[in-house]
């Protein structure tokens, strides 16, 4: 990934749009970034890492809140534009965050968006511009997530030393974000699982055991045996489970003798059943036989009744022959009687057909007479339809004539009011230029008040800003005052101890000293005597501690008189600077009325600016209206001539039509009336002439008609006389023949089918079943000639002792299986659950070793999770160790630990380095920070190159690293700067962060960020 183009807005120290463009380092890929404290160096990583990722650099600089610019103004939004170029492709991201505009109560704003830049457009990379969307796109075009990130490409101030000097536990949590070992320790969580899965079926399955041995003694009868003996005494499995198949013996011994009292009992049972059955079938037999001759004795009795039945099933079939014949001549006699009533209607038809005749000649007649009559009224309607057409065109006339004295009137109207409009808007036009005259006047003051208020708000602005560092240089000085009453009293503490301790150590010494031999601290052979007594005792440890304290007090001292002398300097700059606006500290008030006036002056001809614009407009709006409605009033006043005209015109037309019109009509409502009037007596004389022809020809149709229907029904009467006389004749012969003596009697006879069929069927019931019965009882006899009925109530209860005897050698039989069921079934489940607990305990043996191993219960106290670090941390220390030999000119190695951490903490992550010159290894922490700085570097690139090997998509162009070369010696630096050198030679940016001087020597490019007088930040690349 290498950075193209950032843009800043409303971010940290930039207060407005902050544009760096990479570009602009030309060919340069190593710059250093400068700048004073503060001014917001380390912003721009910032900005870089929360394009990408939407988090600051660094874990302090996370939070997206500190990240808006307090300097920002309320409607600017801050947001962050990255475009970088990455695999050939060149990415545009941008991040705008929301917030809370005044006088809203929720944050607004909030956007974001990725487009891959070809070709000079802009694709979308994702279908929805979102943030989950985005984020996860960017890490997977990048190929690094946000903490690979800040190991290996960013590297904030601090922050990537945490790998080198931070204990295991901490660098475990490093690598696990950065190589994605979680699941590793996943894999032990699982195990974790699995093992409490695997202990609690072994624990069921315990349970389950002593669950079957607690069920034996409960499912069996107690008695003196092996296998009660060994429950008493809780035996282990294996004696029960041989004490079971002891019991399974007995029960199997018992089960013979057992069936053997069942097989006899069954079979006394059975011949008494055998003999008792027998003997019920014979007394059932008697008592059927009895009954069936009982009924064969009433059935015969009803003998008569069903002769009666079948005669007069005899005569209904004879009745059915004949009754097509009745039917016959039922039918002609009704038809007969249909037509003479048909004959008397017709007659009837004639008759008033006849009469209606002689009407209508009599009306036809004197239609006849009224030709004349309809001839006239005919003329009449001729005549009176004649003078439509002129009344119409005298009425349509008088219409347009009236419609143009209309539109006379409303010219005219309208010409009126036009004139009137047009006069109110030139007074109102002569109005309106004298206010803009007036406006002219005033607005020429406002560029001057402008000016003047310009002056006076920066005057008022650095006062305020001048009254704010007073209180802060005040506020510094009596830190300061505190900074040095704290060291003057520490530093007169320890003076006072540490004479103390010399004097305790000479006396110390004088006491050591013997005659003659040399003092070790002069040489001399002669001492003078000496007090050797010493009554304080002074604590080394504390002097130290004293030491430190005084150290600290005097650092505090330094810094808060470099503050004050800095501020004191800040605040001498705006003194220049108020003195250079001529604006006296004295006169402070002054200048701030002065400004509040000019503020509302401003205003108030800013106000009438605007009302002279407004009022200007409404000149231009008023003059273009005057012409329009002069020009109305031209054309309204043409248009009053035209009509007048044409009114003329159009009544003379009217007048001549009129002359037309006879004297007797005076409007066309009395025409048409008249007319109506005429047409109406014409259709009434023509509807009652065309009536009574039709009536007439009608009256003659009916005549005929009636005279043809009256002969017709004439004949058919007769035809059915004769046909009738015919059937009564061949019925009377059939009846006589089915032997009916008159029909009263065939009447009686006549059944539906239906009722044969139920007369048929209980007739032939009837004779089937006394058939029946009477050879049943026959045979019967036959068979029980001889028997008699047997009493069975002795033989029945002697059954019912032998039926109890054998049930309970049933039971007794059933009872002694069941237990021996019962104890080879608990022992097959004893064998399987035994069988099970072994093989339940090999299981959870195995996943609690492998667990234990997993999880770092171990001799060397190291993970799986831990021990797959170790691979990579010893691939990054190789990696490391070929920069930092030169670096440290082959004295250093890095390599990984072997010792174990303290307080039984898990081990393997520890670096040690190994001193070639000493032959010695020791702990990193040891190390110099110069020398930390460089083993740091070197392991972050180290690191760097072993993602890359893993990652094949990864390609780390660029590089940031945020100060530290502040700790290195003038060799060590310049060596730093070689490889930083060569890294860029392999194609990679490189910016740092520093303030050494030689460093920024060294650099080809320099990206200068300032800090203004304003206090807000601005940026400028610097290409030597």
């Amino acid at each position: 990934m290498k950075p193209l183009k950032l843009t800043m807005r409303a971010f940290g120290p930039y207060k407005n749009e902050e544009v760096i463009d990479f570009t602009e380092l030309q060919n340069n890929r190593l710059f250093v970034i400068s700048g004073s404290t503060g001014a917001g160096k380390t912003t721009i990583f910032d900005g870089i890492c929360f394009a990408l990722f939407g988090f600051g650099s660094g874990q302090d600089r996370k939070d997206t809140k500190m990240m808006r610019s307090d300097f920002a103004e309320d409607h600017v939004h801050t947001a962050v534009e990255l475009i970088f170029e990455i695999h050939g492709k060149i990415y545009r991201v941008l991040r705008q965050l929301p917030h809370v505009k005044e006088g809203r109560k929720s944050a607004t704003g909030e956007k974001y968006e990725l487009f891959e830049i070809r070709d000079g457009q802009e694709l979308p990379v994702v279908e929805r511009q979102r943030i989950t969307d985005i984020n996860q796109k960017l890490e997977d075009i990048i190929g690094l997530s946000y903490d690979q990130f800040n190991q290996i490409v960013m590297l904030p101030q601090g922050e990537f030393r945490k790998l080198l000097t931070s204990q295991s536990d901490n660098k475990e949590e490093i690598l696990r974000k950065i190589f994605k070992t979680n699941r590793y320790g996943e894999l032990t969580q699982r195990l974790e699982e699995k093992k409490r899965q695997a202990e609690q079926k072994l624990n069921e399955a315990r349970l389950l055991k002593n669950s079957y041995i607690a069920q034996i003694e409960g499912a069996l009868p107690k008695r003196e045996s092996l296998l009660f003996t060994v429950l008493n005494q809780n035996s282990n499995i294996y004696q029960i489970q041989d004490a079971l198949d002891e019991e399974v013996q007995y029960y199997q011994q018992k089960i013979k003798k057992d069936q053997k009292s069942y097989d006899e009992a069954a079979g006394k049972y059975k011949e008494k059943y055998e003999f008792i059955v027998a003997k019920r079938n014979l007394n059932e037999r008697i008592d059927a036989y009895e009954k069936k001759v009982q009924k064969l004795h009433e059935i015969e009795q009803q003998k008569p009744y069903f002769e009666q039945i079948n005669n007069e099933y005899q005569a209904a079939i004879r009745a059915s022959r004949i009754k097509p014949l009745n039917e016959q001549c039922l039918t002609l006699h009704e038809q007969k009687q249909q037509q003479q009533q048909r004959l008397q209607v017709v007659l009837q038809q004639l008759e008033n057909a006849i009469q209606q005749l002689t009407v209508a000649k009599e009306i036809f007649q004197n239609e006849l007479l009224k030709q004349n009559e309809r001839d006239a009224s005919l003329q009449q309607v001729l005549e009176l339809q004649k003078l439509l057409p002129l009344f119409e065109q005298v009425e349509k006339q008088t219409f347009i004539v009236q419609a143009l004295q209309n539109e006379v009137n409303q010219a005219l109207t309208s010409f009126k009011q036009i004139e009137q409009q047009l006069q109110q808007q030139k007074e109102k036009m002569t109005k309106l230029n004298k206010q803009i005259e007036q406006l002219e006047i005033r607005n020429e003051q406002l560029n001057h008040a402008m000016e003047q208020q310009i002056h006076l708000r920066e005057v008022v602005n650095t006062f305020t800003t001048y009254n704010e560092l007073t209180k802060k240089v005040n506020l510094l000085k009596e830190q300061y005052i505190n900074a040095s009453q704290e060291y003057d009293a520490a530093k007169t503490a320890y003076d006072l101890e540490e004479i103390k301790w010399l004097n305790n150590q000479a006396a110390i010494l004088a006491a050591s000293l013997v005659p003659g031999s040399p003092c070790p601290v002069c040489g001399s052979t002669e001492h003078i005597t000496l007090d050797r007594q010493h009554v304080d005792v002074i604590d080394e440890k504390a002097l130290k501690a004293m030491k430190t304290n005084l150290s600290a007090a005097e650092q505090n001292k330094y810094t808060a008189e470099a503050n004050v002398n800095a501020s004191i300097a800040h605040l001498n700059q705006y003194q220049n600077e108020l003195e250079r606006l001529n604006a006296p500290i004295d006169e402070q008030q002054q200048f701030i009325d002065k400004f509040n006036e000019i503020n509302e002056y401003v205003k108030q001809l800013q106000v009438e600016s605007e009302q002279l614009a407004q009022y200007k407009k409404q000149l231009k709006q008023l003059q273009a209206m005057i012409e329009q409605q002069d020009l109305q009033r031209k054309q309204v006043e043409d248009i009053y001539r035209q009509k007048q005209q044409q009114l003329i015109k159009e009544n003379t037309v009217l007048d001549q039509y009129k002359s037309l019109i006879p004297s007797h009509f005076q409007q066309l409502s009395q025409v048409k009336q008249a007319l109506v009037e005429a047409e109406q007596n014409k259709n009434n004389l023509q509807q009652r002439w065309e009536s009574a022809q039709k009536q007439l020809q009608q009256a003659e149709k009916n005549q005929a008609t009636n005279e043809e229907a009256l002969k017709h029904t004439e004949q058919q009467l007769k035809l059915l006389e004769e046909n009738l006389e015919k059937a009564k004749e061949e019925f009377k012969q059939s009846m006589a023949a089915a032997g009916f003596a008159n029909y009263k009697q065939f009447e009686a006879s006549i059944r539906s089918e239906s009722e044969q069929q139920l007369l048929q069927q209980q007739y032939v019931q009837y004779t089937n079943e006394l058939h029946a019965l009477t050879i049943q009882v026959e045979e019967e006899g036959k068979l029980l000639k001889g028997e008699e009925r047997v009493d069975l109530k002795l033989q029945e209860q002697q059954l019912a002792e032998l039926e109890a005897v054998r049930e309970k050698a049933h039971e007794t039989l059933n009872f002694s299986k069941e237990c021996e069921r019962n104890c080879i079934d608990f022992s097959e489940k004893l064998d399987r659950i035994v069988d099970e607990i072994y093989q339940l305990e090999e299981v959870s043996n195995q996943i609690v070793d492998l667990y234990n191993l997993l999880r770092g219960q171990n001799s060397k106290k190291i993970s799986f999770e831990r021990y797959v670090q170790m691979g990579y941390l010893e691939q990054i220390t190789e990696a490391a160790n070929i920069r930092l030999r030169n670096l440290s000119n082959g004295q250093y190695y890095l390599q990984c630990s072997d010792r174990q951490e303290s307080h039984g903490r898990q081990s393997g992550l520890s670096l040690d380095v190994y001193d070639t010159y000493t032959g010695q290894s020791r702990d990193v922490k040891s190390l110099s920070g110069g020398e930390k700085f460089n083993a740091s570097l070197c392991l972050a690139l180290g690191m760097a190159d072993v993602i890359q090997s893993f990652q094949g998509n990864v390609k780390i162009d660029t590089m940031f690293i945020d100060e530290g070369f502040g700790s290195l010696d003038e060799e060590s630096l310049m060596k730093a700067i070689d490889t930083l050198i060569d890294l860029q030679k392999s194609g990679r940016m490189i910016g740092v962060i520093s303030h050494v001087s030689e460093l920024k020597a060294a650099m080809p490019a320099i990206l200068q960020v300032e800090k203004l007088k304003e206090g807000y930040s601005k940026t400028s690349i610097i290409v030597k």
